[in-house]
């Protein structure tokens, strides 16, 4: 890191943000478009429109195929490239990434494949960041990638507290003061700007009132973090996985690459349920519920379809995938409990919600940004705390003890060995 950043050069990382929170606002609201343009023929109780949806699918898939065969760094979430750009390990025509990879993740995500849009919104905002700070030499230009990555989480997930320790957990992985108020001032304009132009609203909205959970209960939310601390260890070993099934298999790269739209496509079309990152089955517990048997099969049906999609390396990121299936995995073990007369059902949404932090702490292994996100996408309407410090502690050691590999680490090392094989 270079000498202590002036304070002359503090409102380039303003209009910084303002820059990443208009691209990541219009990033939101063109997938939405998208993915109620394509959902419209999925629903639609007439034949041929199941018929256009499957076109439209295989059509997408077709168009990023060549996106992303002009530029390798458009594939995937993206977080990994940003870690190599800040690392000096990969090298990124940002200019021309930025258009690829907005174009490919807006398709790719609006489809209704089984991928989240925050991945790319980090990446999105880390190639924003390198563009404007090659206007300023002076200043490292990993303040500028790092800060407006950071500045795309925040945006995606609506979280500028979370993603400021989200800068120091994952994208710096460090802290002083130049991180500190490079991230922050670019986290907070960004916020602003896509609030007051796209409107501010969190996350997760019209959260159901739930009982706060007491200490008694404390031994149930350790259970909690054991469960998805295995889940997390079970998600990185397949989601990542598939990155190797897919070099087996011996089929021309269109046709792998074509596979997951075309078989997320059928299977959409006999449960539209499982429609894009799964958002909605958050909700479950305050819309009816469905049974365990059911809420075992959409657990492990994402897995897989995150799993297709992901191993291959499409242009979509994995974590409101993650989450949804953590808190799938959450009203999985607040049934069983309802069911043995342990808890009352008005309990099972809140196990739902801090299940999504133990998840998130076991795979991305950053505890507190999970704790603080979660808290951030319920608006505030969550008051848990220290149920929700429990389950992210105790996921994150069951991660540790597992030595699973950190997620992002995980997907930045084999970056780093593709790079290596191909130069």
């Amino acid at each position: 890191m270079k000498e202590k950043i002036s304070f002359k050069a503090l409102p380039a990382f303003i209009v910084l943000g303002i820059i990443t929170g208009l691209l990541i606002g219009i990033f939101k609201k063109l997938i939405g478009l998208t993915s109620a343009f394509t959902e419209g023929f999925l629903t639609s109780s007439e034949s041929f429109d199941k018929i256009i949806f499957m076109v439209l699918i295989i059509g997408i898939g077709l168009l990023t195929y060549f996106i992303l065969k002009k530029d390798k760094n458009t594939k995937g979430s993206g977080i990994p490239v940003v870690t190599g750009m800040m690392e000096g390990t990969i090298e990124v025509n940002s200019e021309k990434t930025i258009i690829g990879k907005f174009i490919a993740s807006v398709l790719t995500i609006g489809s209704g494949l089984t991928v989240g849009r925050e991945g790319p919104s980090v990446h999105l905002g880390g190639l924003a960041g390198d563009i404007v700070g090659k206007f300023f030499p002076k200043v490292d230009r990993n303040l500028f990638i790092g800060s407006a990555a950071s500045s795309g989480f925040a945006v995606a997930f609506n979280a500028p507290v979370a993603s400021i320790i989200f800068a120091v957990e994952e994208i710096f992985r460090t802290h002083n003061i130049n991180t500190f108020l490079s991230s922050a001032l670019t986290i907070i304009s960004a916020t602003v700007t896509s609030g007051l132009v796209f409107g501010d609203f969190p996350s997760l909205e019209s959260i159901p009132a739930f009982e706060t959970i007491d200490q008694k209960s404390l031994g149930l939310i350790v259970i909690l973090g054991l469960l998805t601390g295995l889940s997390g260890v079970l998600f990185n070993k397949a989601v990542i996985g598939a990155k190797d099934v897919y070099k087996k298999i011996y089929l021309p790269e269109v046709v792998k690459y074509l596979a997951p739209f075309v078989i997320t496509g059928l299977v959409l079309l006999v449960d539209p349920r499982l429609f894009a990152s799964g958002e909605e089955l958050i909700y479950l517990p305050s819309l009816g519920n469905e049974g365990v048997g059911t809420l075992i099969y959409m657990y492990l049906a994402k897995i897989l379809l995150l799993s297709l999609a992901f191993g291959m390396g499409l242009s979509g990121g994995s974590l409101v995938p993650l989450l949804a299936i953590g808190a799938i995995l959450g009203n999985i073990y607040g049934t069983i409990l309802v069911d043995l007369g342990l808890i009352p059902v008005e309990m099972i949404f809140a196990i739902s919600l801090i299940a999504m932090a133990g998840h998130f702490s076991a795979i991305v292994r950053t505890p507190i940004t999970a704790i603080i996100l979660i808290l951030e996408m319920t608006g505030g309407a969550f008051s848990n705390i220290l149920a929700l410090a429990v389950v992210s502690f105790a996921a994150y050691l069951v991660a540790e003890i597992m030595k699973s590999q950190p997620f992002y680490e995980d997907l930045y090392d084999r970056l780093l060995v593709t790079e290596k094989s191909s130069s």
